[in-house]
């Protein structure tokens, strides 16, 4: 269903922060995935920058993104997921606006130091912080302190642990990432969050699977890639953020797992 799912996307009337990114994460990675044609090469760049554009709008003056480009409070999981968005783009090499991602990770920092733990993990407090801590470690500024903070927090979730097994790769540490996933379960309970990160089990698992493609770990990463595909194939309705983040988690599956061979069949 990748066509159909690319579809949904681009079509996808959006306007909160969550929504705009979602609509073009994907297209970053396309051509990992699909040959593209030239006229659908030029669409895809002029949709990322215009998503680049638009996102810019959603910052407020403390650096973090507001759901609405309302100019209103920043919202967590929104600064997190845009602000990875921009930081993939400008890694593919398309310009931000100046300061924009200075302003964002003076924000990422002031809320990581600030984070403490709590029992309060199944509202995806600690997955914030992981995705975060995460985040800061992709800009070769991460916050170990922190970091080592989150890792021995007592309640912290599966889905945390894997986020932030991906931040301790980043950070040059990545015997540590290898040790808190060995042997961690892969599956997530089913759940839709309309709050807190927007998420939901298949979203998680895609996160997983991009940590595991981080990490190396080819085997585990080819079963979870195939759980994720295989929902992906199904005609079920997934939100906008859980249907960007697997196809982003399979395109970073496939440009690290290149294959040479070409598949040549005749078919009835």
């Amino acid at each position: 269903n990748l066509g159909k799912r690319l579809d949904y996307l681009i079509e996808y009337p959006y306007g909160c922060v969550e929504q705009t990114t979602s609509s073009a994460f994907p297209q970053l990675y396309l051509n990992q995935l699909l040959d593209l044609s030239p006229e659908q090469k030029a669409e895809t760049e002029r949709n990322i920058k215009a998503t680049i554009t638009r996102l810019n709008g959603f910052q407020v003056s403390d650096g973090g993104l507001s759901y609405w480009p309302d100019g209103g409070e920043a919202d967590e999981w929104g600064t997190n997921y845009a602000g990875h968005f921009m930081l993939s783009a400008q890694a593919k090499g398309y310009s931000l606006p100046i300061g924009f991602i200075e302003r964002w990770k003076k924000y990422q920092k002031a809320k990581a130091l600030g984070w403490a733990p709590d029992s309060r993990s199944f509202y995806g407090a600690d997955l914030i912080q992981a995705y975060r801590l995460y985040l800061l470690a992709l800009t070769r500024s991460p916050e170990l302190g922190a970091m080592n903070r989150l890792r021995e927090f007592k309640y912290i979730s599966i889905e945390a642990k894997w986020r932030l097994a991906a931040a301790y790769k980043l950070a040059g540490q990545p015997e540590i990432g290898s040790q808190m996933v060995a042997g961690l379960s892969t599956t997530i309970k089913p759940y839709n969050m309309m709050y807190g990160t927007y998420g939901s089990d298949l979203r998680d698992q895609a996160m997983i699977l991009e940590t595991l493609t981080l990490l190396g770990q080819q085997q585990r990463a080819s079963g979870m890639l195939r759980t994720v595909a295989s929902r992906l194939s199904q005609d079920d309705w997934y939100s906008t953020q859980t249907t960007a983040y697997s196809l982003l988690a399979i395109a970073e599956y496939c440009g690290a797992n290149k294959s040479g061979n070409k598949l040549q069949f005749n078919y009835n």
